[in-house]
């Protein structure tokens, strides 16, 4: 967020009772809004996202998924003229305080993007950069636990503990995926931010991210932005809907939640005509 944003969004900064109020909450957003050289392109989302669980954004294209994705861990920061307004707070905390370090919040809240983006290390050493650089091995026998670990958690142990000298760009679509997965959990992260992250990746390999996306989910906040509506029905408990809309004044396009809830209940009853038509593929 441009500092012209930060003093915006400070500017709004109230007293807001704590997620650890509502039983399983991680991140609430209030009223979050984002703004990018002064056109509005997401408006107003109240949101809580809870922990140990899968929820999905889904939408049509322009709808505000990825940039409210990308405010959990204040990745928007980096674009030139963005603007964050509303709280989100990640267990009690707002994200966007004085306080808050940036680099430290993105150790809490990983994030798997769209194309798998391994370092051009060795496998070993893309896990191992995290927990290197942030101090969590004392020595190279505990960093060899925590490589092991993770690379289990992502479900690749078995296919590279063989070859952890082996560069990490010369992996398999979906194994770079799951690489770059276990790099996230290495520095046990509370949050972890998927976007698209099967969209590049053959049926095979995006069935192996969807199990371990299930199995990680015993101990984190995910959150998967995804196009494919029988993706988001698979692996996740709770869904929000954004759709786009235009504003009348300016006749601009901006994305807004229009609806959220568990899985089962917004595919199969949802509240708001807007979400039926778009699941039934009347339009998007």
């Amino acid at each position: 967020m441009a500092a012209d944003g930060a003093a915006a969004h400070h500017a709004t900064e109230q007293a807001i009772p704590s997620p650890s109020t509502v039983a399983g909450v991680k991140v609430r957003a209030q009223a979050v809004s984002v703004s990018y050289g002064g056109h509005r392109a997401l408006r107003d989302v109240n949101l809580d996202i809870h922990d140990r669980s899968v929820t999905s954004f889904i939408g049509p294209s322009g709808c505000g998924k990825t940039t409210f994705l990308r405010c959990i861990n204040r990745m928007n920061d980096t674009i030139p003229g963005a603007k964050v307004d509303g709280a989100l707070l990640i267990d009690g905390v707002d994200a966007y305080g004085r306080t808050v370090d940036p680099v430290t919040l993105r150790t809490r809240v990983g994030m798997v993007f769209q194309k798998p983006n391994p370092f051009p290390k060795s496998i070993y050493e893309n896990v191992a950069y995290g927990p290197r650089i942030h101090g969590l091995a004392k020595t190279k026998a505990d960093m060899d636990v925590i490589v092991e670990k993770s690379l289990r958690r992502a479900g690749l142990w078995e296919e590279v503990k063989d070859r952890l000298t082996a560069s990490g760009v010369g992996l398999s679509g979906g194994q770079q995926q799951r690489l770059v997965i276990a790099r996230t959990v290495a520095v046990d992260p509370d949050v972890i931010l998927m976007d698209e992250p099967c969209s590049a990746l053959d049926p095979i390999a995006t069935a192996k991210i969807e199990e371990l996306i299930e199995e990680l989910a015993v101990s984190y906040c995910i959150i998967i932005v995804t196009h494919s509506m029988a993706q988001a029905a698979r692996v996740s408990q709770r869904t929000a809907f954004f759709y786009v809309e235009r504003d009348p004044e300016t006749g601009r396009q901006y994305g807004k939640l229009v609806e959220t809830g568990l899985t089962d209940d917004i595919f199969r009853n949802p509240a708001d005509q807007r979400t039926r038509d778009y699941i039934t593929g009347r339009f998007g």
